[in-house]
């Protein structure tokens, strides 16, 4: 086994692997837990283990928390997509544009986005992007798909995911990462065209968070598998699609907790006897096609198992760590939605007849009055819009940190998680905040979706009285983002200390708790496990820790910011350890203490995020410069244990206060060319509605 300078697991052969699953659930039995209890959690780790050794390099992030880190490491790079794909990126979305303001990017009677959409997409080479061009895609890069996700969020959220799901959770991905040539041969060319919609099949009724009870099943036999089973809910999964089905296999002598598999199922066009699917009904996401479908004994050659029998878990998890990434850059997109939303004025909007619009501050925190005063000029409401601001722009960051990671081969699981899981709490947060800034209005009924529902843009010829509501109807979107890839509570409390400690622990706690199990002290490793310890302590004492080789536009504001960034993780580290060290056996305070909220991982988010987005900084006079001084001083805050403070509220409210402003660069490039909709019961047009 291959361990860096941090005590961090690299790589395992099977035998290791194997061994060291016996380990944990050896241990596990040792704490007290049941043999149910014994087999998920042994069979999440060896999935968890086995995808890391698909990918090459050293996370980054554990690195910084238990090593000498490379601050460069966390720069998210500069968007540089090649010719072709620029191109078509840009074809693909001056066509939505143009069908969004003719009013055909939407099939209102099917709901769904509409075929004319997607068939003059799939011809422009949407579709293939994410796909090598010797596969008939255009190759873009991961690194350089997130502006397009925001792009995609700001037309219509659901697109961005349906491209999401097409590319990142499956086929297109497990495609790349396991398929054969033939495989790939096969399936990506088809994609690539639009012929193929893909979807990703891993949840079903009772299986979400923990997927190691999987029920649908894949019989062997002979040169055949037989599919059973129910899987709910999947999105883009299309009669005449293709999914990724992870699911168990029977029939190979597989041992129970290592029996997974991920096959290749090509969707029927219609329901027969061993097919049947009935399409959800949604509210978030309801422009897309989701459904439930059963297969009975259904025949699927063998040949279209992806990766060897046994690895289905660990390879929905490297799939689903790179889909976490992409959720982190729509939630900054639609932060920034609902930031415009209250923000500018739906009655000065610039509209010089092109595909976009530009708008002035003057909404709803500016005409609506508290006390005499707009409630803009009120402190809380500057510094919940500052806030907002602030977060939005780090996740923004954060996604395509994790797209990079993923492009040179590198799995960051604790990365991704802190991505999805900061970007998601500050998208539920700005919309709870808009919502309540808002007001009663927001509960009003969206009169004018439900008119084009009902008949379509042709029914809107006189609209005028019709009230919009963009925040209360669509609360459901902002609020789905934390249960996707995996539910936050789950990733903060599992997830991600698994992730953090997993490489200490296969070092030097299996190896102890092996030594206790058998009667034995334990003495050299317990003193190994110590002299790490006494080695990281140490590191976080040193205020150098890191190296900034490498990093662009260096300055002396910027060299602060990232040194105290790279210092917190030090430290963070240290405190790892010591709830390890003091907590070897009882795995609900080591779960409180690193994953609850103010824990650990929650401080290591705030540290990563002001981080990666200092990193960004190109300009020392920049307003941006003081958006990274704010999300360092709430770091710092957060490290000792405190979420606010009359000092970081008057940082946010100054930030606010610019978003605001139109001379301020933040408005000009944040949120000004944002459509908007009208605020439902502005008094300004009262009589308009009476």
């Amino acid at each position: 086994m291959k361990i860096d300078k941090s005590g961090n697991s690299l790589g395992l052969s099977q035998n290791q692997t194997n061994s060291q699953l016996d380990a944990i659930s050896l241990i596990l039995k040792q704490a007290g837990k049941t043999a149910e209890e014994v087999a998920a959690l042994a069979t999440l780790d060896d999935a968890d283990r086995s995808a890391e050794n698909q990918f090459s390099g050293e996370a980054p992030t554990l690195t910084s928390l238990f090593g000498t880190a490379n601050a460069v490491e966390f720069d998210a790079g500069r968007f540089s997509p090649s010719p072709d794909v620029a191109q078509t990126m840009a074809g693909s979305l001056e066509f939505l544009l143009k069908r969004k303001k003719a009013g055909t990017l939407l099939d209102h009677e099917k709901m769904l986005i509409h075929t004319d959409t997607l068939s003059g997409l799939a011809r422009i080479g949407f579709f293939g992007l994410a796909i090598p061009t010797q596969y008939e895609g255009k190759g873009a890069k991961l690194g350089d798909l997130g502006p397009l996700l925001r792009a995609l969020t700001a037309v219509h959220p659901d697109l961005a995911v349906l491209f999401e799901v097409h590319n990142f959770l499956g086929p297109v991905t497990p495609l790349l990462d396991f398929g054969t040539e033939a495989q790939k041969k096969e399936y990506l060319p088809r994609m690539a065209r639009g012929e193929l919609l893909g979807s990703f099949g891993l949840t079903e009724p009772g299986v979400g968070a923990d997927p190691s009870k999987l029920s649908l099943t894949a019989r062997r036999d002979g040169d055949k598998y037989f599919v059973s089973g129910v899987k709910w809910p999947i999105t883009n999964v299309v009669y005449g699609g293709l999914c990724v089905l992870v699911l168990k296999i029977d029939g190979q002598g597989l041992p129970k907790g290592r029996d997974s598999g991920m096959l290749i199922f090509e969707i029927p066009r219609e329901n027969n006897e061993h097919f049947r699917m009935v399409r959800n009904q949604l509210a978030a996401f309801d422009y897309l096609w989701n459904a439930r479908f059963r297969l009975t004994n259904f025949e699927v050659p063998a040949d279209r198992l992806l990766g060897p029998p046994g690895k289905g878990l660990a390879q929905a998890f490297s799939s689903l760590a790179k889909g976490r990434g992409g959720i982190c850059v729509n939630s900054a997109a639609k932060i920034f939605r609902l930031l415009a939303q209250i923000i500018l004025d739906p009655s000065s909007t610039d509209d010089t007849g092109g595909l976009t619009r530009r708008s002035k501050p003057g909404g709803w925190t500016a005409f609506r009055n508290t006390f005499g005063k707009p409630i803009g000029e009120a402190p809380r409401i500057q510094a919940w819009i500052g806030r907002a601001t602030c977060h939005a722009l780090a996740s923004r960051v954060l996604g395509d940190v994790c797209f990079r990671l993923a492009a040179n081969g590198v799995r960051d699981e604790t990365m991704g998680m802190i991505a999805k899981v900061y970007a998601t709490k500050a998208l539920l947060q700005t919309a709870i905040n808009a919502y309540q800034i808002q007001g009663g209005r927001s509960v009003h009924r969206d009169e004018r979706r439900q008119a084009i529902r009902r008949g379509g843009e042709g029914s809107l010829a006189d609209a005028s009285p019709l009230i919009e509501n963009y925040i209360g109807e669509n609360m459901h979107e902002f609020t789905i983002a934390t249960v996707y890839e995996g539910p936050n509570p789950v990733l903060a409390d599992i997830g991600a200390p698994n992730a953090m400690t997993r490489g200490i622990r296969t070092r030097y706690l299996e190896p102890i708790g092996m030594a206790e199990v058998n009667g034995r002290f334990g003495w050299l490793v317990k003193a190994k496990f110590g002299w790490f310890i006494v080695r990281t302590v140490l590191g976080s004492l040193n205020p150098w820790t890191g190296s900034l080789a490498g990093i662009q536009n260096l300055f002396p504001e910027k060299e602060r910011l990232i040194r105290r960034a790279l210092r917190r993780n030090r430290i963070l580290g240290r405190r790892i350890l010591i709830v390890i060290a003091r907590h070897q056996k009882s795995f609900i305070d080591q779960s409180f203490l690193l994953g609850d909220e103010g824990g650990v991982f929650d401080q290591l988010c705030y540290s990563l995020a002001s981080l990666v987005y200092a990193l960004t900084l190109n300009d020392s006079n920049s307003e941006y410069v003081r958006v990274a001084q704010v999300l360092d001083q709430e770091a710092e805050l957060r490290m000792k244990g405190i979420t606010e403070s009359a000092e970081l509220q008057r940082s946010w409210a100054e930030i606010g206060k610019k978003m605001m402003n139109s001379e301020s660069s933040l408005f000009a490039d944040l949120i000004s060319d944002i459509e908007i909709s009208g605020i439902p019961l502005d008094p300004r047009f009262i009589d308009r509605f009476i």
